[in-house]
């Protein structure tokens, strides 16, 4: 099997790309319309994520602090706006600061004082989750949400000229500044990785960190620059969930999408535009279990059809835990094949064939 995968590789990408444009085909023409905008939307947190965990990956670091980064942009964009009647876009800059100023500590505590990497950003996710639930209740005096009359969400903007295109129109258009942000940004971060001097730096110290110092690379420095902005990033995808879609804040408002956005970005092996159409996928995911969920004739528990985004996870991990494992398994296969043919050569020109008789 593994062979035959190996074999036919091209063959199969191409299949894939096929079947997933059938589907993308059949996905448009299916579902009702909202459902299709609903998926589009739902699909920013986990683009944004997916590239804030990216571009750290691409760095050498697993961000495994997406989730709390995320949360924590989802509070203070709300708590700056509370009561202030402010822009919301205050509150969108405000999240984002705080995003990337906790990628900052982030990366100073791992990489400097060499805590850890999976307790930190444990203690971190853990630590921002309680702690918007303390200041809420502090400060705010609300338990389990933080809403106010003067809090504004971010307002939908119809594209001109797309929005008239019949089908498309009504599809790519009518979405808030955020969703569109998303797309901009998969664009941008791709051409910082690809495009830049500084994105070299960052794949190079992502491939070999060892060879990147000796040819002059600041690690430390680019570690540090590609944490503070994936948690830029993630603060960004916090300020959607919680302006963006409701206009107030829920306690773990993120609800494991930080989680789900890093399987959004190693299911896409850490590349921009795969991870704008697997976040699509994810987003869809989501959606449907939401229109499921609104069809009174269909009696699954709703606890169920919300299961519907981690078992597209699940599935996910599963994926690329098989695609690791076939990749290991045929390299392997291919260094014994090529000992063994280099080891057969060897033999006949050390020990010459024995003589035939006549």
């Amino acid at each position: 099997m593994l062979e035959f995968i190996s074999t036919h590789q091209k063959t199969l990408q191409r299949l894939l790309i096929i079947g997933g444009g059938i589907l993308a085909l059949l996905f448009l023409f299916a579902l009702p319309q909202n459902v299709i905008k609903s998926s589009i939307r739902l699909s920013t947190p986990f683009l944004l994520g997916s590239l804030a965990a990216l571009i750290a990956s691409r760095a050498g670091v697993l961000n495994l602090a997406i989730e709390g980064k995320m949360l924590l942009g989802a509070f203070i964009a709300v708590a700056v706006l509370y009561k202030t009647n402010l822009d919301p876009w205050v509150g969108v800059l405000a999240a984002t600061i705080s995003g990337g100023l906790l990628g900052t500590i982030f990366a100073v505590l791992y990489l400097r004082i060499r805590i850890n990497l999976v307790i930190l950003a444990l203690a971190l996710n853990l630590f921002v989750a309680n702690a918007t639930v303390f200041f809420m209740r502090v400060w705010y005096d609300s338990y389990g949400t933080l809403a106010d009359p003067s809090i504004q969400g971010l307002p939908t903007i119809d594209l001109p000229i797309i929005q008239d295109i019949p089908v498309a129109g009504t599809i790519l258009s009518g979405y808030n500044a955020i969703v569109y942000i998303g797309w901009l940004m998969v664009i941008v971060i791709w051409l910082i990785l690809e495009r830049t001097k500084f994105g070299r730096h960052i794949r190079a110290v992502g491939e070999n960190k060892e060879a990147a110092e000796t040819v002059g690379i600041n690690v430390t420095r680019v570690q540090i620059f590609a944490l503070t902005l994936s948690g830029m990033l993630a603060g960004i995808a916090g300020a959607f969930l919680s302006l963006g879609v409701l206009s107030q804040f829920l306690e773990n408002m993120s609800a494991g999408r930080g989680w789900i956005a890093l399987t959004v970005a190693i299911f896409a092996l850490n590349r921009p535009l795969p991870a704008f159409f697997t976040s699509l996928f994810f987003g869809a995911a989501e959606a449907i279990s939401l229109y499921i969920a609104r069809q009174p004739e269909i009696t699954i528990p709703p606890d169920l059809i919300s299961l519907l985004p981690q078992v597209a996870t699940l599935l996910a991990l599963i994926a690329v835990a098989l695609r690791i494992r076939g990749s290991e398994v045929m390299k392997r296969r291919a260094f014994v094949q090529q000992f063994s043919q280099e080891f057969d050569d060897l033999k006949r020109k050390i020990i010459p064939p024995p003589p035939q008789e006549t």
